[in-house]
């Protein structure tokens, strides 16, 4: 396919330049549209031949590899937290003046 652009464009441009070589008359000093056909000429030349050879520069995309990470698996079961209820009373206790105190203990 790249091939076949670049011959059409080279034949285009090649059918282009030899009909304008063909009727081309001699410059004369107090013409200056002639100056400015040859630049449209040589502009539109160029930019067939310049699209030609970008069209075949082009590269194919290339498939890019494919990379599945898969996250860990879960965990299937959960340990059972072992919970001791704590047991909680109140003891009474007296100091060596008699006087009684409290105080709450949990185990």
């Amino acid at each position: 396919m790249n091939v076949k652009s670049l011959t059409l464009a080279v034949a285009v441009t090649a059918a282009f330049l030899a009909t304008t070589a063909t009727s081309v008359t001699p410059a004369r000093a107090g013409d200056p549209g002639a100056a400015v056909a040859a630049g449209a000429v040589g502009l539109v030349g160029g930019m067939i031949l310049g699209g030609a050879l970008a069209d075949s520069a082009r590269a194919e995309p290339v498939e890019e590899e494919v990379i599945v990470r898969r996250p860990p698996p879960r965990r299937v079961y959960v340990e059972e937290e072992v919970v001791v209820p704590r047991r909680c009373w109140r003891e009474e206790w007296h100091d060596r003046w008699g006087d009684i105190h409290f105080r709450r203990v949990c185990r």
